[in-house]
């Protein structure tokens, strides 16, 4: 018995069907890759909204309309939902998207009937479910990540929930992440090697291989901070009353690891482009390549700095080398797009074909992020420490949501729901490409103008202009994720089909 499914000859072939039990049951029992990833796409794209709309309350905070801390009930409770806005975004939206996205295309382009270990895949989105609800409702309990202005006793021990939720969170992650590498390396049809597997699903095993490299370093990290948080005052490396806890886990959000998020955008742009124009690159090795160096580049957890005070590697060479070279592959990458629309047919239809108006929004905001990300390395510029960390936070994050949206313009069929009319795809990329560039835009200014060293600093900036803008930008991105979930709509049944 293996555990493992056999590939078959055609790589567009449909997936088994699923076995007859009733409905309410096939989310709990299903081995269809399709099922389980148009699980994790509908709830990660729920998480989403919510989490854009906490960003939205956050910048109204720092309007000055209200005092942010009395908003959330308190400075420890902003810090918990600063925090929670960007681990949320990271770990509940963008990475489980894209993953959703893999499981139901991947197997396909590959020419495998299904993904390998689709029971683990399964157990992969409900731990990660689970993981996912009790961070937010340990988070909103007290908990969190760390806080700034004293801690009880019943907010400890909430942090540890959101500790052990963060842990599974990662762990069921890189179960499916294992899932979808595997079924790349093994499953893949006879005669096909890696330089010929289709662009996505190479950009997702390059992914999963950075996530595995990666993920682990911060799981290690929680173990510490579970040993702080529970262990004698004698052991402690961090203080819970402190945000020495956040400074433990930073590095996941900010340069390079932050790129994790970015990966599987390169090939879903690059995919959708080729089908929207019907032409192929003249150079499909080049794509692998490029790919795989960006997947090098995201490679994080070496960058954590908060273990070698004094000393600050991000004053190093190698991080400073990580920073400006990874605006070179998303350059080239962006290069190869464009000469698949200089390749294909011209006319006015197909430049505005929403696959490419998104697979053009997501390149120019992953570009925009790596552009300041190489900023931020320049050390005449100084803008480490400031809000420009945000800006490329924010790049990454929105390219990763509008090419999750383009996936599913691009392979409906493969996830099992109906097409995105072209005008709402176009409009929601529209949208959430508008509100992103005005959050990389405020942060970035933000970022040139304040000489910040100080979490609460960052999180209260007192520019109300930048901040307004800011808060624009936050309600567009939120608008265009409800735009998209709301578009979401099951394929019918064969038979009503038919």
């Amino acid at each position: 018995m293996t555990l493992t499914e056999p590939a078959v000859a055609d790589s567009e072939a449909a997936p088994a069907a699923p076995s007859e039990v009733p409905a309410l049951a096939q989310p709990f029992v299903t081995s269809d890759s399709a099922t389980v990833g148009r699980l994790f796409v509908v709830v990660s794209l729920l998480l989403g909204l919510g989490t854009s709309v906490v960003g939205a309350l956050l910048s109204l905070g720092r309007t000055e309309v209200v005092d942010p801390a009395d908003m959330f009930g308190g400075l420890n409770a902003y810090f918990r939902m600063w925090t929670l806005y960007r681990v949320s975004f990271m770990l509940l939206v963008v990475l489980p998207l894209l993953l959703g996205v893999a499981m139901a295309v991947v197997p396909q382009q590959v020419g495998a009937g299904n993904l390998a270990f689709p029971r683990a895949a399964l157990a992969s989105f409900w731990s990660w479910l689970i993981g996912a609800l009790i961070v937010v409702v340990s988070v909103l309990a007290g908990g969190g990540w760390g806080a700034v202005d004293g801690v009880t006793g019943n907010e400890s021990d909430a942090m540890a929930l959101t500790l052990l939720g963060t842990a599974m969170v990662i762990v069921a992650l890189l179960v499916g992440a294992v899932s979808v590498a595997t079924t790349v390396i093994s499953l893949r049809r006879s005669g096909m090697s890696l330089l010929e597997v289709p662009p996505f699903a190479w950009s997702m095993l390059v992914a999963a291989a950075a996530w595995l490299f990666t993920l682990p370093v911060a799981i290690a990290n929680i173990v510490v901070i579970y040993a702080d948080l529970r262990g004698r005052p004698a052991i402690a490396f961090g203080r819970a009353e402190s945000p020495d806890i956040w400074l433990q886990l930073d590095w996941l959000v900010e340069q390079p690891a932050v790129y994790l998020m970015a990966v599987p955008v390169l090939g879903i742009a690059f995919e959708a482009v080729a089908a929207a124009t019907g032409s192929r690159s003249s150079r499909p090795e080049a794509v692998t390549v490029i790919v795989g160096l960006f997947g090098l580049l995201a490679v994080g957890g070496w960058s954590q700095d908060y273990f070698t005070a004094p000393q600050d590697l991000r004053d190093g060479l190698v991080y400073v080398a990580f920073g400006l070279a990874a605006t070179v592959p998303v350059a080239a990458l962006a290069g190869g797009a464009a000469e698949l629309v200089l390749r294909g047919p011209k006319s006015l239809d197909r430049l505005l074909d929403p696959r490419m108006v998104g697979a053009g929004a997501a390149l120019k905001l992953l570009g925009a992020a790596a552009l300041v990300g190489a900023l931020r390395v320049i050390e005449p510029f100084d803008l480490l420490d400031t809000a420009a960390t945000w800006a490329v936070f924010h790049g990454v994050v929105a390219a990763g949501l509008v090419a999750g949206v383009v996936a599913l313009m691009t392979w409906p069929q493969r996830l099992s729901i109906r097409p995105v009319p072209a005008m709402v795809g176009r409009g929601t990329v529209l949208l959430m490409g508008a509100g992103a560039s005005l959050l990389v835009l405020s942060d970035l200014i933000s970022g040139f103008m304040s000489d910040a060293r100080d979490l609460m600093a960052l999180a209260l900036d007192a520019n109300v202009v930048l901040n307004v803008v800011n808060l624009v930008g936050a309600l567009l991105l939120a608008a265009g994720l409800a735009g998209t979930a709301a578009a979401l709509r099951p394929a019918p049944a064969r038979s009503e089909a038919a």
